[in-house]
């Protein structure tokens, strides 16, 4: 691959780590899974699914919709980025605050391991391993 290339599978590949911070705070789970491949994974220490529809149906369990418990917003940094012809990895530091009575608490943070596949020309996840490195209270749906 060329130098522009591989810049240009970088851009795209960041663009796909913030369509899925943008979705998940904004609960669109569907959202989220479409950034996945049919059948990309989404892990972490609380469960792992397979696939477009488990991915939305587990998140939909476990992420508190607006009124349904506190909101939250997702941050990526620090993002290390591998391009290897149609596929990538990428390691990237992540924090993420919620609301709470006393205003915004940092609530997590950690790092994400993500596989890429393009896929008709767009950037998906093949696999996204969330580990959470130092973890408060999320305020989750399964009381994380």
């Amino acid at each position: 691959m060329s130098t522009l290339e591989i810049l240009l599978a970088k851009d795209g590949i960041r663009e796909t780590m913030a369509k899925y911070c943008h979705a998940l705070d904004a609960c669109d789970f569907a959202g989220v899974a479409a950034l996945f491949a049919e059948d990309g994974t989404w892990t972490a220490n609380y469960g792992t699914v397979t696939g477009r529809a488990e991915i939305t149906a587990f998140l939909a369990t476990v992420v508190p919709t607006k009124g349904n418990g506190p909101q939250r917003k997702h941050y990526i940094c620090n993002s290390v980025i591998t391009v290897d012809g149609d596929t990538a990895t990428a390691h990237s530091d992540y924090l993420i605050i919620r609301e709470s009575v006393d205003g915004l608490i940092p609530v997590m943070g950690g790092t994400y391991r993500d596989t890429f596949r393009q896929i008709d020309g767009r950037w998906c996840y093949s696999r996204k391993t969330l580990v959470h490195d130092i973890v408060g209270n999320m305020g989750l749906l399964n009381n994380r």
